[in-house]
């Protein structure tokens, strides 16, 4: 007996090879390739300065007769860590490319209205945590970010934060991510972790604590700790923008 079935079997055809589609694909693989590429370069330069800090620091600690802890650790490819006294830097480098919404600052710029896909970067970003909240697995504790550096396919880079980073590594058509800036983007980062220091919790914020949570951790681990830096991020600033698109 013969089967039917109400689904007919249709040929596709193929799509003509200049097809709008397939260049729009192949176009933006090329960009996002070009963009991730450049920004796991600008990682590795992070990578090498971040060691070479951290070995003239520890260098400079023991001329001096002192014993402060300091070190570098990769974690995996795309995360870093430093050490010293108190604090722990992370920088995160994040695999996708973003884009920004049309109202950043960088649309205004000569640079990017020349040629609009200079917009799309790569992102490294820079946390700062206590370095007991790592010691002590206290997963309660909050980090802060201090910057975000964005990367596009040319190698230019522009930062985002409070502080140094508000004015410095701003202008986006020319500068280029080399040793010189990577030093100084460093540096500024420790120096702002160093700067700022530990406030004591307002007491209506520790005033209650579950059970659970007492159960859970050991003494102190129960409350949760993170360092106040004296500034906040303006999450709705304009010309910074963190509200980007994922593309």
């Amino acid at each position: 007996m013969q089967e039917h079935t109400k689904f007919k079997i249709m040929i596709i055809k193929p799509l003509p090879e200049e097809s709008k589609i397939l260049n729009a694909l192949l176009e933006k693989a090329d960009l996002k390739r070009s963009v991730f590429h450049y920004t796991i370069d600008a990682f590795q330069l992070i990578k090498k300065e971040v060691r070479e800090v951290t070995e003239w620091i520890k260098l400079q600690i023991e001329k001096k007769g002192k014993q402060i802890d300091v070190h570098y650790k990769e974690n995996g490819e795309f995360e870093l860590e430093i050490k010293f006294a108190g604090d722990t830097l992370f920088f995160i480098m994040h695999t996708n490319v973003f884009t920004f919404s049309p109202e950043h600052f960088i649309f205004k710029t000569n640079y990017v209205k020349e040629d609009p896909t200079r917009a799309f970067c790569g992102t490294i970003l820079i946390y700062n945590f206590l370095s007991d909240s790592i010691k002590f697995n206290r997963m309660n504790d909050v980090g802060y970010l201090l910057g975000r550096i964005f990367i596009n396919k040319e190698g230019h880079y522009f930062m985002q934060g409070k502080r140094q980073y508000s004015f410095l590594h701003r202008d986006f058509s020319s500068l280029i991510f080399n040793e010189e800036a990577v030093r100084d983007i460093v540096e500024i980062a420790i120096t702002q972790a160093v700067d700022f220091d530990l406030f004591v919790p307002p007491i209506e914020n520790i005033q209650e604590i579950s059970l659970i949570d007492k159960i859970n951790s050991v003494g102190s681990q129960a409350i949760r700790t993170g360092k106040r830096l004296g500034f906040d991020l303006d999450l709705h600033e304009k010309d910074s923008d963190l509200s980007m698109l994922l593309e």
